[in-house]
């Protein structure tokens, strides 16, 4: 069991394409699109139209963008806050949010994170 992933849903969202959710255990959802990577506050959150449940969202440089696989959607594996993506980079969910990064190495030491989405306020 991971302990901050749930669950992995593999879908297709009419004006996103094909995605990947991972359901944190808190009820946050991260969702890896083919070329951004949003944070919402909950799965109803993603089909808001105007967005409020939207917490944070980068595009992915094109040097780590992943590719779709059918068993697997854009995340190849996943483990305690290590996130791989296929062909393509690492999220990496730290204390502070979720960063992205080009290799494993480099997530596991911090260096040349892409970006990072900052979890909001415990009490927000």
């Amino acid at each position: 069991m991971d302990t901050i992933i749930d669950r992995q849903e593999n879908l297709t969202l009419n004006g996103r394409g094909n995605v990947t959710l991972l359901h944190f255990h808190q009820g946050m959802v991260l969702l890896v699109g083919e070329d951004a990577i949003g944070l919402y506050r909950d799965r109803v959150a993603i089909d808001d139209p105007l967005a409020n449940g939207v917490i944070g969202y980068e595009s992915i440089p094109p040097s780590l963008q992943p590719s779709w696989g059918q068993a697997c959607g854009f995340v190849r594996e996943h483990a305690s806050g290590y996130v791989a993506l296929n062909d393509g980079g690492v999220i990496f969910i730290r204390p502070d949010g979720v960063g992205l990064y080009p290799t494993g190495p480099d997530a596991l030491h911090n260096r040349a994170m892409s970006w990072l989405i900052p979890f909001p306020p415990l009490n927000a």
